[in-house]
């Protein structure tokens, strides 16, 4: 007998609602745009363990998320330039 949540079923997140970085109203956000700095150098940059307390992104020194409500809102920026065409061998 199979135990847990089925096997096509995602879970369910309940929708989060930020101010808008473009047109200023709280509405749920659709789309977010994280920027992460760079490490300066690889000497600087930690070991990875596996075994380590997880941080989360927004934690992180240095990155901002940017809220945005509909691709209209967020630009050029979501909005997918391919076609099939870039896509056939």
């Amino acid at each position: 007998m199979a135990r847990g949540r089925p096997r096509g079923k995602r879970p369910e997140v309940e929708p989060i609602r930020r101010k808008c970085a473009t047109c200023g109203k709280i509405k749920v956000v659709k789309h977010r745009s994280w920027s992460i700095p760079t490490v300066s150098s690889q000497f600087s940059q930690p070991t990875y363990n596996p075994n380590s307390q997880k941080k989360d992104r927004i934690d992180q020194p240095g990155v901002t998320v940017i809220n945005y409500c509909s691709v209209e809102c967020g630009g050029e920026s979501f909005i997918n330039p391919y076609d099939e065409d870039d896509f056939l061998r």
